[in-house]
């Protein structure tokens, strides 16, 4: 692997790398803790929000950071998403009661919604398509191993007999060594060639969109989902109408960006899905075993692949990656439709972890690409965000799914949404094409 640019420096290279850790490490760490803040507290069901209220604010707020960073410049959007991190943190540490822990949370998750876009812009800007693509290695090796390790020191913690408080608490210092890296490495100056008003109207719109859309499937409030889905029409409308909103129009209007989101978004929904609901599968299956190993296979293919096809895509093209990917993620629903013993458990957990490990960078990438300099930071937060959004909207339709259907409805419609993603990976550009994008969009990095 060559050496890093010394427009990027190995200080910033770290930083970014923990800005993601932080983000994924502390969206799993809290899993195996529920009960445990459940029985201190005395709650039922209400100590899920202390993950779906995360998974809500970062997925909500990503397009906000990624726009701030467009408009602002780098360095006013990441100390903003630290501080506003670190202050959810330690609300979360020191929260006495649930709903101020679950305030927490959210605080967190708004903080961390602009972690993940603007480091990983910070990384696109400052490097060519290869350097880029090898960067991006770096990343994705610690948002895999953060994202596999975080239930495992979750539940050490448990079996340390250590209060889950320390869970957060652990999170600060790395907050606080990832700030002293970045000080005086980011730049002030806007994207933009001049400072324009922020999209508050496409904001609202957007934020108020997702919410509702996620609370709707979640828990099954059918006036939400379809105001939710309203307002996301009204906001797409919006945003076609002008050049400078929260998602640039231009974005938009990509057949290359919207299809390569488009992908991620159902990987998305396959991937957490499965992360969410196998281990409860394995639990049922083989009760004898930890019910976390069996999402093992799909952390470490989603590491390994991720680490290397970002420069596999730029020797033979991101389409047939994103066809195998979604190949893939149709054979892993139907595996577990099939049956649910553990062999089968496993095989599912292999063959998701392939499909997001072939295309989840690859997309990235590409979708970085083919957007103007300017709108890096809008293109990068819009791809997370299709990305998260999906994971999040998997998780809940799986779930209730689950409850209403069994595995084999929930699962089945696992499979019909992944074979859907089919129609924009068709619509990917063709090697050719998307090598005369990487040279467009290298070129007028130059100029």
């Amino acid at each position: 692997m060559s050496r890093i640019p010394t427009t990027f420096g190995l200080r910033v290279l770290v930083a970014v790398i923990l800005t993601g850790l932080l983000s994924v490490l502390d969206s799993t760490l809290v899993v195996p803790l529920l009960a445990t803040i459940g029985d201190e507290f005395g709650a039922g069901s209400e100590v899920s929000w202390l993950i779906a209220g995360y998974l809500l604010t970062s997925t909500v707020s990503i397009p906000l950071w990624g726009r701030w960073m467009d408009l602002r410049g780098e360095r006013n959007a990441m100390w903003a998403a630290l501080l506003v991190f670190f202050i959810g943190t330690v609300i979360a540490m020191i929260a006495t009661s649930l709903p101020l822990l679950i305030l927490g949370r959210l605080i967190q998750g708004v903080g961390a919604g602009g972690l993940v876009p603007v480091g990983q812009a910070i990384v696109a800007a400052r490097c060519t398509g290869d350097e880029r693509a090898r960067l991006q290695v770096f990343y994705n090796v610690a948002y895999g191993t953060a994202a596999g390790l975080g239930p495992l020191i979750g539940g050490a913690l448990i079996l340390l007999g250590f209060s889950w408080r320390w869970a957060f608490a652990a999170i600060l210092p790395v907050i606080i060594i990832t700030g002293l890296l970045l000080w005086g490495k980011l730049s002030s100056r806007p994207r933009e060639s001049e400072t324009r008003r922020f999209d508050t109207l496409g904001s609202i719109l957007m934020t108020s969109g997702l919410t509702l859309l996620l609370l709707g499937i979640e828990r099954s409030w059918w006036v939400a989902f379809v105001a939710g889905i309203l307002a996301l029409v009204a906001f797409v409308w919006h945003a076609l109408r002008r050049r400078d909103g929260l998602i640039p129009a231009g974005l938009l209007k990509s057949t290359t960006i919207v299809a390569a989101s488009s992908v991620a978004l159902v990987i998305g929904f396959v991937q957490f899905a499965m992360l969410t609901f196998l281990p409860h599968l394995a639990q049922d299956a083989a009760p004898g075993l930890n019910s976390g190993i069996v999402v093992v296979p799909l952390t470490l293919l989603w590491l390994t692949l991720g680490a290397f096809t970002g420069m596999l895509a730029l020797r033979i093209g991101t389409k047939p990656l994103a066809i195998l990917s979604v190949v893939l993620a149709v054979g892993a629903s139907v595996t577990v439709c099939l049956s649910t013993a553990y062999s089968s458990l496993l095989l599912s957990s292999v063959l998701v972890g392939a499909a997001a490990g072939l295309i989840l960078i690859p997309a990235l990438l590409l979708s970085q690409h083919a957007a103007p300099r300017e709108d890096v930071g809008a293109a990068t937060s819009f791809m997370i965000l299709m990305r998260n959004f999906g994971g999040a909207a998997g998780a809940a339709v799986v779930a209730v799914l689950l409850v209403d259907g069994g595995v084999s409805l929930a699962f089945g419609v696992l499979a019909i949404v992944a074979a859907a993603a089919l129609l924009p990976a068709l619509l990917l550009p063709s090697r050719e094409t998307e090598r005369r994008v990487i040279a467009a969009a290298i070129g007028s990095r130059h100029t």
